[in-house]
């Protein structure tokens, strides 16, 4: 076996590792997750065209050359978005893969649905008695908020919608 064929492996790729530099008690994995936030996407915002869905299974697939960088260090180190991204683009060209162009608010919404999922996997967690988690819960839910209160506003409704979703999820 070559590392080639392992890289371009889209079936491993859903099997690298997330949170491998924080305790957790369950060990999710990119595919786990990737399936997760095209869910909640869904249940947040409606079902989109297939671009945006695709685009959520597969946002975190170079990761299988990049690993899962931890929350939230692309934006506290100077450099290290870059370098991440790079990184991740090698992976997805590797998969052959190819990340459909997302509207601003698309994408947007991507990124809102990739914090919640993150807030969903941090209060299961907790609710399993991890307080590790706390963080995960605390950050992701204000960022996630934060960013449907700043950036996808004015459309007042999305605000509403994720603030819902946190209010009625079973996690």
């Amino acid at each position: 076996m070559k590392r080639e064929e392992i890289l371009s492996s889209r079936q491993l790729a859903g099997r690298v590792k997330r949170f491998h530099t924080w305790p957790v008690l369950h060990q999710q994995t990119v595919g786990e997750h990737s399936a997760r936030v095209a869910t909640i996407y869904v249940e947040v915002f409606g079902l989109p065209r297939a671009e945006v869905l695709y685009y959520c299974l597969h946002h975190d697939s170079g990761h299988m050359t990049s690993g899962d960088s931890p929350f939230p260090v692309k934006t506290t180190l100077p450099g290290m978005k870059h370098a991440c991204d790079a990184a991740e683009k090698m992976g997805l060209d590797a998969l052959g893969v190819e990340l459909p162009k997302l509207s601003k608010l698309e994408k947007r919404r991507v990124k809102i649905c990739d914090l919640l999922e993150m807030y969903e996997f941090g209060v299961v967690e907790l609710n399993m008695g991890n307080i590790y988690a706390i963080p995960i819960v605390r950050d992701t839910r204000e960022t996630a908020l934060e960013m449907a209160r700043f950036e996808i506003l004015p459309l007042e409704n999305e605000f509403r919608l994720v603030r819902h979703w946190l209010a009625t999820t079973g996690a």
